[in-house]
């Protein structure tokens, strides 16, 4: 069986999984969760869930994870993963695998579909931002230093294929973007805090409460300090209004953001799409290219062109 074949079959999944860790009778059978191009997911009935990597970049983020969720289960309001076990490398498993305590909870993306007000949902998210910005370097003194490539590199690797992908006319918005993006990532931003780096909605879990509660966040692959702009930005999928009222108690409880702050969100967003399709280029992943590409045309049309 190739490894390819491994992730398509839960049975070779599970049988790998009761190889790695002495795990007993009770946390089998197993079934998958979540796929995406960085990992598979598989949960057990035993409250453990399995993360399986599927390239060298993902085991890479996997390592940085296992030594950031070790640090902050004491210094946050809210739940993080316990890593149960964690495999670098095997015949199973090339890329590793870990094993963690399930947080349970719904995503922030279903909750606000179903509540009434996202007013209260937004003032906690804000609330936790700031939370995860409290978090110093003496907290994490031996965190890993990011992989994360300049952005004149992300453009390079990622324009040939965004050439051939867009309409002569979306490659001239492409670029104009891509010129407003230079200008402010040279400006700098004046702070640099700890941010999550991927605080996507399905990473944010709520208790079943009537009145919103944040039970965990989860994925912390690409924690680090830098911008606090790179937590903001996946919210903005949830709406303008909604990140208005987020930014809005951050500020209220002392988050710093500099001005422009809504402008700069929107401008930083398809720069996160860009990013996720050099990560697809890079691992091969050629069919979530071309989601990737779609979600950039679609951020892409909300950026002003500069006149």
């Amino acid at each position: 069986m190739t490894f390819s074949d491994l992730f398509n079959n839960d049975n070779a999944l599970a049988d790998g999984i009761r190889r790695t860790f002495d795990l007993g009778s009770s946390a089998f059978p197993l079934r998958k969760i979540g796929a995406g191009f960085k990992s598979v997911v598989l949960g057990s009935p035993a409250g453990v869930v399995f993360r399986v990597a599927l390239n060298r970049k993902a085991r890479t983020g996997h390592r940085r994870e296992c030594y950031v969720l070790s640090k902050l289960k004491s210094l946050l309001p809210f739940e993080v993963p316990e890593v149960l076990g964690y495999c670098e490398e095997s015949d199973d498993f090339p890329f590793g695998v870990m094993m963690q305590k399930k947080i349970e909870g719904a995503p922030l993306g279903s909750v606000l579909k179903r509540s009434r007000r996202i007013q209260p949902i937004a003032v906690l998210m804000g609330e936790l931002v700031l939370a995860i910005q409290k978090i110093s370097q003496d907290d994490l003194p031996e965190l890993p230093s990011s992989s994360a490539p300049p952005p004149e590199e992300t453009w390079s690797y990622a324009h040939a294929y965004l050439k051939a992908a867009l309409t002569p006319r979306e490659l001239y918005k492409a670029q104009d973007w891509w010129e407003q993006y230079c200008e402010d990532w040279e400006l700098g931003c004046p702070v640099q805090w700890f941010s999550h780096g991927d605080l996507w909605h399905e990473h944010i879990l709520f208790h079943a409460t009537d009145e919103p509660r944040v039970a965990g966040v989860l994925d912390w692959e690409y924690a680090g300090f830098g911008d606090p702009i790179f937590d903001f930005v996946p919210q903005m999928r949830l709406g303008r209004e909604y990140v208005t009222c987020m930014l809005g108690a951050y500020q209220a409880k002392g988050g710093e953001f500099g001005p422009g702050a809504l402008s700069r969100i929107e401008l930083y967003l398809p720069y996160r799409e860009l990013g996720g399709l050099c990560y697809c280029l890079e691992t091969g992943d050629m069919r979530e290219a071309q989601f990737c590409v779609e979600k950039f045309r679609t951020v892409l049309a909300v950026v002003p062109v500069k006149q």
